[in-house]
């Protein structure tokens, strides 16, 4: 890791050509929104998950760096980044799922992190049921701080960390085309969306049965 060259999105937008970054926003009224904060070429696969996680239920914000030689300066802390569009899906959302790259840390465990622990129980249920190796309690990228932006949520969230060797099992070649086309996949892609959705629907309905605030949509 190395510290952010810039301190907020708004001054990464500013010292930035506009067509060096892409926000991909699709706003569904729904009451989970999935977020790929450090997308596109900053953090290679994120934006591939997100959009799957999201599917053609849940809302999705995106932000992705469209030059590899300079993605990792468009980097900005979960706990600095800020945007208008972003903030009015938190608005509606009751809960949040980021999607972070951690890059090669020399092993393919999934780090979970977030303040809804309901949710984050499910997820990573879920997430072991199908075969992966989870640590919901790392000692880095905990995401517990309420400045993080996938607790802005009215029920916080839960963070999802990968590893470059988990994503590069997840691609087939490329984790990101800036033309905007889906890089092929593998089953291990398929199978960890299918699991992190799976927990989606589990806290909905335990959210619901429990009377806890979840919206219909």
């Amino acid at each position: 890791m190395h510290a952010d060259k810039y301190p907020d999105l708004e001054s990464v937008k500013r010292h930035v050509s506009p067509d060096d970054f892409r926000i991909r926003l699709l706003d569904r009224g729904s009451w989970a929104l999935v977020i790929a904060p450090h997308g596109g070429y900053i953090e290679p696969g994120t934006s591939a998950i997100a959009r799957a996680i999201a599917g053609r239920s849940y809302s999705l914000f995106d932000f992705q760096g469209l030059r590899e030689d300079i993605a990792p300066d468009m980097h900005v802390t979960a706990t600095r980044f800020r945007d208008p569009g972003l903030s009015c899906l938190l608005g509606f959302a009751d809960v949040a799922v980021s999607v972070h790259g951690m890059g090669t840390a020399g092993h393919t465990t999934i780090w979970l992190g977030g303040l809804n622990i309901s949710l984050k129980q499910l997820v990573r249920f879920n997430l072991e049921k199908a075969g992966f190796v989870v640590n919901p309690d790392s000692p880095r990228y905990r995401g517990e701080s309420r400045y993080n932006i996938v607790n802005m949520a009215r029920c916080c969230g839960v963070q999802l960390e990968f590893s470059d060797e988990l994503l590069n099992q997840a691609f087939r070649k490329h984790r990101f085309t800036p033309g905007g086309r889906c890089p092929a996949k593998t089953e291990v892609f398929d199978r960890l969306v299918a699991a992190v959705r799976q927990g989606l629907r589990e806290y909905r309905l335990l959210a619901r049965a429990m009377r806890v605030g979840v919206s219909d949509k």
